[in-house]
C-alpha cells in the first residue's frame, strides 16, 4: 500500500467523521425547530397581565408585551465563567419581573413612595416583595449590572418564546429562581425568551434534510474505504495472470511456424501481428521462403512440356499448298 494511498484512506476516513458529526448537529437543530410546529404562529400574540397574573396561560407559544412594568431590582443573573470586562464581570443570563398596572407590588411601591418623598428615598428594608409574579423576561442582551437599571421602568414593548421552567431551563437556572422567589410557583409563571422567534416546519425539513445528506455521504465514503483494498488486491492478482498468459502466448506464437510472419509477407486470413512479437532476422527469412522466389527447375520445364505433346489433337492440320 502506497503512501499516498494510506494518506487518502485517513483523510476519507476524518471526513466520514467530520460528516457523522455535521449530521447529528443538523438533526439536533430540526428536532429543535420541530418542538415549536403546533405550538407558535408567525405572528405574536399579545398578552394581557392582568389576565396572566390571575392564571390564565396562554395557547400561544409566541408572545409579545406592550404596557408593562419591569422589575430591574428584583433581577437574578447567571455569570459566565472566566469572562470579565471594563464594566465587572460579564453576565450570560438576566432574570427579571415584568408585573400589569394592577399588581399588588405596584399599588404598594406607590403608597412607599408617597410616603417618603419619591421611590428613591425608600429604604431597602421598606422595599415591597413580589408575591404575585405573572410574566418572567429571560434576556442575554444585558452584558453586566452596570447596564441594568437600578430599580424599575416602563420600557418599550418586547416578543419573544414562551419557555417552561421545568422543561426548558438548564438546571442551574432552575434552581436559581427556585432560590430567588420560593413562594411563587415557577410552573405558572410565563417564562419569555427576549427577542427569540420559533422555528417553523420549513426550517425543520431544511435541517433534516441536511442531517441526511451529511450521513449519507458519510456512508458512501466509508463503503468506498472498505472497499478499496479488495479492489486493489484482485486488480494485482488480475495483472499478474495477465502478464503471464501474455508472456507465453508470446513464447508459443514465436515458435510456430504457421503463425510467424516477416516484415514482408503475411498469410492470408492472419490479424496484425502485436508490436511486442519478435521478428524474424533477413537471413531467417531468405532461408525459409527462399525457394518460393527460385526460377522454375529443369525438371519443371520437362513436365510442362510432356504435357504440351499429350495434349488431344483437334483433327485439323495445317498443309501446304506446294
Amino acid at each position: 500500500m502506497s503512501l499516498s494511498h494510506t494518506l487518502r484512506r485517513r483523510m476519507g476516513g476524518c471526513i466520514a467523521v467530520v460528516l457523522v458529526v455535521a449530521g447529528i448537529a443538523a438533526w439536533l437543530y430540526a428536532v429543535d425547530e420541530g418542538r415549536w410546529v403546533g405550538r407558535a404562529t408567525t405572528r405574536p400574540e399579545t398578552l394581557n397581565l392582568e389576565t396572566v397574573e390571575q392564571g390564565n396561560l396562554p395557547v400561544n407559544q409566541f408572545v409579545s408585551l406592550r404596557n408593562h412594568w419591569a422589575v430591574y431590582r428584583e433581577h437574578v443573573a447567571t455569570f459566565r465563567l472566566d469572562a470579565t470586562s471594563g464594566e465587572g464581570q460579564k453576565i450570560e443570563t438576566l432574570y427579571y419581573p415584568v408585573i400589569s398596572d394592577m399588581n399588588p407590588y405596584l399599588l404598594e411601591l406607590a403608597g412607599l413612595s408617597r410616603a417618603f418623598g419619591g421611590i428613591d428615598n425608600i429604604p431597602d428594608a421598606e422595599w415591597p416583595r413580589i408575591e404575585k409574579m405573572g410574566v418572567l423576561i429571560r434576556t442575554d442582551s444585558v452584558e453586566s449590572l452596570e447596564n441594568v437599571p437600578p430599580l424599575i421602568e416602563f420600557p418599550d414593548g418586547l416578543f419573544g418564546t414562551v419557555l417552561h421552567a421545568e422543561t426548558d431551563l438548564p438546571g442551574d437556572e432552575r434552581e436559581l429562581l427556585a432560590q430567588r422567589w420560593p413562594e411563587i410557583d415557577l410552573s405558572r409563571v410565563v417564562i419569555i425568551n427576549a427577542g427569540h422567534r420559533p422555528g417553523n416546519v420549513w426550517s425543520m425539513l431544511v435541517y433534516g434534510g441536511l442531517g441526511v445528506v451529511s450521513w449519507g455521504l458519510a456512508i458512501l465514503i466509508a463503503w468506498r474505504l472498505w472497499r478499496t483494498p479488495r479492489s486493489s488486491a484482485t486488480s494485482r492478482r488480475q495483472g499478474g495472470q495477465g502478464a503471464f498468459h501474455a508472456q507465453h502466448g508470446d513464447s508459443l506464437s514465436a515458435s510456430s511456424p504457421l503463425e510467424a510472419g516477416t516484415p514482408f509477407t503475411k498469410a492470408k486470413g492472419q490479424a496484425p501481428r502485436e508490436s511486442n512479437e519478435r521478428s524474424l532476422s533477413y537471413a531467417e527469412a531468405l532461408g525459409r521462403y527462399a525457394p518460393q522466389h527460385d526460377a522454375p527447375s529443369t525438371s519443371r520445364l520437362s513436365d510442362l512440356k510432356a504435357a504440351k505433346d499429350t495434349a488431344p489433337s483437334t483433327g485439323i492440320r495445317p498443309q501446304r499448298d506446294d
